[in-house]
């Protein structure tokens, strides 16, 4: 597979820094000016292999040995992202990009999202987001890495809580009414209900006795003057 290698986009100069040791797959420590630091690397989560709180993921030790493979022993670039990521994370880790500073200036996110080791992590987006998921989708229409070898329910990142409208819309219920089926049929001035209602030339929700009687009149008369907004309920001030 062949290593590829992006720009890198910060405005802060580069410091190249001795990797002390890969803690896993997506979090390595580091040398700086002679302090441990431990850099979680920017838009990318591997399968968890070091938390006590979970069970090893699979492919979680195949990830771990594919960044010892890129970094272990070596000196690498990190470059930050602060506009939008912050310097570090809650767990003060700094946040960063990794980059060799070998020929081909190889972005190591960016490998191990493109060969199958770790997944685009969507929970907290960096703007090389986009990068990030083609790179998955590259990975996942190869069946690099894990995509070939573990279930599909192991993918760590969390999905985007949509957020709801704080002052949502109330839609009121519509009204139904049951009007009763015609048990006998004649002219229009004298047909027979269940509910004992006949078409004998009411025309106004005046002259109505009941929401029923208007809804009949509606319905079984034809006088669509008692539904003057066209709504399909008929003298609202009988029924509401």
């Amino acid at each position: 597979m062949g290593i590829f290698s992006f720009a890198v986009t910060s405005v802060y100069a580069e410091q190249v820094f001795k990797v002390l040791n890969v803690i896993d797959g997506d979090t390595i420590q580091v040398d700086v000016r002679g302090n441990k630091e431990v850099v979680r690397l920017l838009g990318i989560d591997t399968p968890e292999s070091v938390d006590p709180r979970k069970s090893v993921q699979c492919f979680a030790k195949e990830a771990a040995n594919k960044m010892k493979s890129f970094v272990q022993g070596k000196s690498v670039i990190l470059v930050d992202e602060k506009i939008t990521q912050g310097n570090r994370d809650k767990y003060e880790r700094l946040l960063r990009y990794v980059y060799l500073p070998d020929s081909v200036r190889t972005f190591v996110n960016g490998e191990m999202v493109k060969q199958g080791y770790a997944f685009s992590y969507k929970q907290y987006p960096t703007k090389m987001l986009n990068k990030f998921n083609n790179f998955e989708e590259y990975a996942r229409e190869h069946n690099f890495g894990l995509w070939g070898s573990c279930p599909l329910n192991i993918t760590p990142t969390k999905k985007p809580i949509l957020k709801t409208n704080s002052n949502p819309v109330y839609i009121a219920p519509t009204k139904q009414y049951i009007v009763p089926t015609s048990t006998s049929t004649s002219n229009s001035n004298s047909v027979g209900l269940g509910g004992g209602f006949t078409c004998s030339g009411k025309t106004k929700c005046g002259q109505m006795t009941s929401c029923a009687e208007a809804q009949f009149y509606l319905n079984s008369c034809g006088v669509s003057r008692l539904d003057g907004d066209k709504d399909g309920v008929p003298c609202e001030t009988l029924c509401r």
